[in-house]
């Protein structure tokens, strides 16, 4: 957080080790696969005072985006069934369209806004915006807000 209070959302890649394996141990406790904190971080490899230095200040994003509506906006190749299997990501993983905006393609893309209810979604959104990105013809897709 920032001195004022304000939250970012970071790509995990530029974060320092110390807040990866505090992520890590989070996610450890939180399964169960660990009982203790002190188990979890010995299995992680990191001490329990930058553990307890940064566990109040680092949470996946899917915790915050559970049941609400995230819109999302994508970069789409102008070709038949790129929207359809798009919307059947959204179908598989439980997720209901609220919304659909799109523009007329461009130079062989259209630009696709899409608000969807993650109320009875069962994966994580980082992993649906990663069974998103990963379907024919998405060039580029990313969170505009919830």
């Amino acid at each position: 957080m920032g001195e004022d209070g304000k939250l970012y959302i970071v790509r995990e890649e530029i974060l320092s080790d110390s807040i990866k394996k505090t992520i890590k141990v989070k996610e450890l406790l939180e399964s169960g696969k660990a009982k203790t904190i002190n188990e979890a971080v010995k299995q992680v490899g990191i001490s329990r005072s930058a553990f307890y230095k940064y566990r109040d200040y680092v949470f996946p994003f899917s915790k915050f985006s559970k049941g609400k509506i995230i819109t999302f906006s994508m970069v789409l190749e102008h070709m038949p069934g790129v929207l359809s299997s798009i919307l059947d990501v959204v179908a598989k993983e439980r997720g209901n369209v609220v919304t659909i905006n799109q523009s007329i393609p461009s130079m062989g893309v259209a630009s696709v806004t899409i608000s969807i209810d993650t109320q009875y979604m069962e994966t994580s959104i980082e992993d649906f915006i990663e069974a998103l990105s990963k379907q024919p013809g998405v060039r580029k897709i990313e969170v505009l807000g919830e």
